[in-house]
């Protein structure tokens, strides 16, 4: 084993609170002795994320998602607009010397999905990558919707993009998140997707729930976030923004 990561897994949580659970996670990977860290987390209702480079107006109004009732917050990953609600989010976050995620970004990406698809592959032989050759870049589009077209080293089953990834890198740590669209039962995909981790990274996981100290450090930010307009925008936030 070349090392050992700390698992979490969370109940359903609001779209505010997973966000502000990960930036937390983030955060922890600069204190001294920090522990990689693989987090698998769902959602308490519908949501939709916006990518951190993303502009909350334009998107939401060119998307006409306004008048849904559904509440939109920003990662401050990048990537374009993501619809939850029976996904199977994770994240991984990490020192930003960690050997899996050294070199280009799009590098990681890859060491991430091998680890995923190698698991998920018993349960869906037919899971491969996006091909980078046909790629075109997605710089400039800020209305993005990020699974309506694949990214390089995304997961497709059949053709179709059931798998992607966004990344920040900030101050020598990494938060990696991702989702998954497949049918299969929740603890089934967390279970062979550990399993492709530890197979194709050759790692240990430890299960270690959130500490008390880290979810009240997440309770405080995901209020900061709540009343910061340009960040999380409640429905009926939606509502008089567009529509008043």
């Amino acid at each position: 084993m070349n090392a050992e990561f700390r698992l979490i897994l969370d109940p359903p949580r609001s779209a505010v609170l997973n966000m502000a659970i990960d930036e937390i996670l983030m955060e922890r990977q600069l204190c001294p002795d920090p522990v990689p860290t693989l987090r698998f987390y769902s959602w308490d209702r519908p949501a939709y994320s916006i990518g951190y480079f993303q502009n909350i107006n334009k998107t939401v109004s060119h998307l006409g998602i306004a008048k849904s009732g559904i509440p939109v917050v920003r990662r401050i990953t990048g990537g374009g607009l993501v619809f939850h609600g029976n996904d199977l989010a994770f994240s991984l976050t990490v020192k930003g010397d960690n050997p899996f995620f050294l070199g280009a970004v799009k590098n990681s990406y890859l060491n991430v999905h091998e680890a995923v698809r190698g698991g998920l592959r018993p349960l869906y032989p037919k899971i491969d990558y996006a091909d980078c050759r046909h790629i075109p870049s997605g710089r400039g589009k800020e209305n993005r919707v990020c699974f309506e077209a694949p990214s390089c080293y995304d997961l497709l089953l059949d053709g179709k993009k059931i798998a992607g990834a966004s990344q920040r890198r900030r101050g020598g740590a990494i938060l990696h998140q991702s989702a998954i669209f497949l049918p299969a039962a929740r603890q089934t995909l967390i279970r062979h997707i550990i399993k492709g981790f530890k197979e194709n990274w050759k790692v240990g996981f430890i299960e270690k729930p959130l500490s008390q100290a880290e979810f009240l450090d997440a309770r405080r930010k995901e209020k900061a976030r709540a009343a910061a307009g340009d960040w999380v925008y409640a429905a009926e936030d939606l509502e008089r923004s567009f529509f008043s």
